[in-house]
């Protein structure tokens, strides 16, 4: 099994985009086309605070981010919340208006319980537990052949490790390219809710996927990617960077109106304005505003290199 260590996606995802560029051997075929299986990978973060991705070229939206780490703490399934940011999406969607995969559905009322409060029940009552699951892939997911949307993550741990939480999501087949910069950055909002109401540290961040693969469609994309970042620029933007405290804690505080992009709803300040200049530049494409009104935070850098890159096709 191949592994990748750090301290954050940050410092070690171009590592694992030139990883992947030399092992393209093995083909496979899927119903979103041929694919490079890479088998199963490890990844673990060691200092998990900030999991923003910061990559020229890479068309990492922030804001499709934060919105769907609201999303799935908010337990909603509908699609609408999310085609407001990326209006393609309903392309995963097997009735046009839900999402059968949804994660927060999963977690809080798929199963007809929540997961998610009963677990931290659980951690509060018992920090030496290791029954702190949540399951998100149900056993008629097996037979469910023609949904377009099965949980690619399925299973979560949480466990108090050294006084700090840890997270560790089990998935079964991962997008190297789509599906892992999003993937990190949700599921530590959601670890940071967790350790939030326990109140603890946050710990690790893991990721065991048993297929790890990239489409053949994305590799032209990956070159040029790889060839115009360096580790060293991509540090530098980490360490010069101030973090993402206010937006983590404005996720924190108003998922369900940042879910539905309810703006004026949106109690923390530091997203109301961020989500507001949004909507203004998608409304009226106003990129000029919205580049001159960003954050000067990690957020506002990664939005930037996201804007950079949509002028550069």
């Amino acid at each position: 099994m191949k592994s990748f260590v750090g301290e954050d996606i940050n410092s070690i995802y171009l590592d694992t985009l030139d990883f992947a560029l030399d092992s393209c051997c093995t083909q496979a075929r899927s119903r979103c086309g041929t694919f490079f299986d890479f088998g199963a990978v490890f990844f673990e973060f060691k200092n998990p605070v900030n999991q923003l991705l910061l990559l020229g070229k890479r068309k990492f939206n922030p804001f499709f981010a934060v919105v769907e780490s609201a999303w799935v703490l908010s337990g909603r399934n509908q699609l609408s919340d999310l085609q407001t940011i990326i209006s393609n999406y309903d392309q995963f969607s097997d009735d046009g208006n839900t999402l059968n995969g949804a994660y927060g559905f999963r977690i809080q009322s798929y199963f007809e319980i929540d997961q998610l409060e009963s677990l931290i029940t659980l951690l509060k009552k018992d920090k030496e537990t290791r029954r702190a699951v949540i399951t998100l892939y149900a056993p008629k997911d097996l037979a469910n052949n023609k949904s377009l949307d099965i949980p690619c993550n399925t299973s979560i741990f949480f466990k108090i490790r050294n006084s700090k939480l840890d997270i560790t999501i089990i998935n079964r087949s991962n997008d190297l390219f789509l599906g892992i910069p999003y993937n990190v950055f949700v599921f530590n909002v959601l670890q940071q809710f967790v350790e939030g109401r326990l109140g603890i540290e946050i710990g690790v961040q893991r990721h065991f996927t048993d297929c790890l693969h990239l489409y053949e469609q994305d590799l032209i994309k990956v070159r040029e990617i790889i060839g115009s970042n360096s580790q060293l620029q991509v540090n530098k933007w980490r360490e010069e960077s101030s973090g993402t405290e206010k937006l983590t804690e404005g996720i924190l505080e108003s998922f369900n109106e940042i879910s539905t992009l309810d703006i004026d709803n949106i109690s923390n300040s530091y997203c109301k304005q961020v989500f507001g200049d949004y909507l203004r530049y998608k409304q009226n494409n106003e990129k000029s505003y919205l580049t001159e009104n960003l954050p000067k935070d990690t957020f506002g850098l990664s939005a930037n290199l996201w804007l950079n890159s949509l002028s550069s096709t």
